[in-house]
C-alpha cells in the first residue's frame, strides 16, 4: 500500500492533491523547534524537495522540544540542518532534503529561497522575519508565520499582492509589515532563553503551520484557507483568531515597494573587531535599551552588572555580553553567526 494513503484518502487531498504535494519545494528558514515540527510532517507528507537553512549547532538545551535531535547531535555539535536532514532521510528517503549551514542575510537570502514554492518561519528573531517577509512580497512567494515563546504561539499565512510560482491565490493578506509596521525595540521582547518554552505549544504551532503549507501546496487558498492570525495558548486553553488586515496602501513593504531589510538597511549589522576577541552587533535604527530591564531578563542566566550606559554580562562559558544604551553589544567571540545567535537569544530583536 502507499506511503500516503491515508492521506490520499481525504478529499480535499486524493491522489492529485498528493502529486502536488510531491512535486513542491518548500523552505524552511530555522530548524529549532518550529522548524523541526514543520519539517517533520512535511517530510511524512512527502513534499519533494525541503531546503533546511540555520545557523546554529544542536545544543542539549535544544533537546526538550526541538524534535529532530537527539543526545548524540548534542554531544557531537552537529550543525542543525545537518543533523535535522539525516533524520528527515531516515524518516522518508523518497523526497529531497537540501541541508544549508548558513546564516540568512539579505546577501544570500534570493538564492536560498531560488524555486521554492513556500517559504516558512522557523525562526527565533524578527529581523529576519522582516527580511523573509520583504523577500515574499517581491517575489509573490507566500509567508507562512509562526512564533512560540512561553506558553503561547502565533501562526498566520501571509499572501503578497503579487502572485508568482505555481502556489495561486485570489486574496492577497497584508503583509508582516501591514500587521506589525516596525519591529519592538531591542530587549522589550521575551526570548525562549529569557522565558522559556513549552514544548506542547511548539508542536501546535508548528502543525498549524504544516496545514497551512500543506493547504497552500494543493491550491486550497480560497475562502477554505484559515487566513487569521491564530493565537494559541494550550498551557491555558485558549485560542483566538484575530482578522488579518487586507494590504495596506500606506505599507512601506508591501504598499510602497520598499524592502527595507533585503536592500540592507534595516537589520543588525556584525563585524568583528579587530585584535579583540570581539564581533560588534549594531542594530539599524534602534530604540534605546533599559539596562535595569535587560538585567532582570538576564539574571538567570549569567552574572550581570550594569550602570547608567553599559550591562556586561558573563554567559556559561565565559562568553561576556556587553551591551550599550544605543542597542549594540560586544561579544567575546570572533564567530559572527554565534555572535547574532547570542544576540537574538539574549537580548532580543
Amino acid at each position: 500500500m502507499d506511503r500516503y494513503h491515508r492521506q490520499t484518502l481525504l478529499p480535499s487531498i486524493g491522489p492529485k492533491g498528493q502529486q502536488a504535494i510531491g512535486a513542491s519545494r518548500v523552505l524552511i528558514v530555522g530548524v529549532g523547534a518550529l522548524g523541526c515540527g514543520v519539517a517533520d510532517l512535511l517530510a511524512r507528507a512527502g513534499v519533494g524537495t525541503i531546503r533546511l537553512v540555520d545557523r546554529d549547532i544542536v545544543d542539549h538545551t535544544n533537546l526538550q522540544r526541538q524534535v529532530l535531535y537527539c543526545q548524540e547531535d548534542a554531544n557531537e555539535h552537529r550543525a542543525k540542518a545537518v543533523a535535522a536532514a539525516q533524520r528527515l532521510r531516515n524518516v522518508n528517503p523518497d523526497i529531497t532534503i537540501e541541508p544549508h549551514v548558513a546564516d540568512v542575510t539579505a546577501a544570500n537570502i534570493s538564492s536560498l529561497a531560488e524555486s521554492c514554492d513556500v517559504l516558512i518561519d522557523g525562526l527565533d528573531n524578527l529581523d529576519t522575519r522582516y527580511l523573509v517577509n520583504d523577500l515574499a512580497v517581491r517575489d509573490g512567494k507566500p509567508y507562512v508565520y509562526g512564533g512560540a515563546v512561553g506558553t503561547e504561539g502565533m501562526v498566520m499565512p501571509i499572501l503578497p499582492v503579487r502572485c508568482e510560482g505555481p502556489v495561486q491565490w485570489d486574496m492577497p493578506t497584508g503583509c508582516l509589515r501591514c500587521v506589525f509596521p516596525e519591529p519592538p525595540p531591542p530587549g522589550t521582547l521575551p526570548t525562549c532563553d529569557t522565558a522559556g518554552v513549552l514544548g506542547p505549544s511548539v508542536s501546535v504551532v508548528s502543525a498549524h503551520q504544516a496545514a497551512i503549507v500543506m493547504s497552500l501546496l494543493i491550491g486550497r487558498t480560497g475562502t477554505e484557507l484559515d487566513r487569521t492570525m491564530h493565537a494559541i495558548d494550550p498551557w491555558a486553553g485558549e485560542s483566538r483568531r484575530i482578522a488579518l488586515p487586507d494590504p495596506r496602501p500606506d505599507c512601506p513593504c508591501c504598499g510602497a515597494g520598499v524592502y527595507e531589510w533585503l536592500e540592507g538597511g534595516r537589520g543588525k549589522t556584525a563585524a568583528v573587531l579587530c585584535g579583540r576577541h570581539a564581533v560588534q552587533i549594531h542594530p539599524h535604527n534602534a530604540a534605546a535599551i533599559h539596562l535595569p530591564t535587560l538585567a532582570v531578563r538576564l539574571v538567570d542566566h549569567g552574572d550581570v552588572r550594569h550602570d547608567d550606559h553599559v550591562l556586561r554580562c558573563t554567559l556559561p562559558d565565559d562568553v561576556t555580553l556587553t551591551v550599550f544604551t544605543d542597542g549594540r553589544a560586544m561579544i567575546s567571540t570572533n564567530d559572527l553567526a554565534v555572535a547574532r545567535r547570542l544576540y537574538d537569544t539574549h537580548i532580543g530583536s
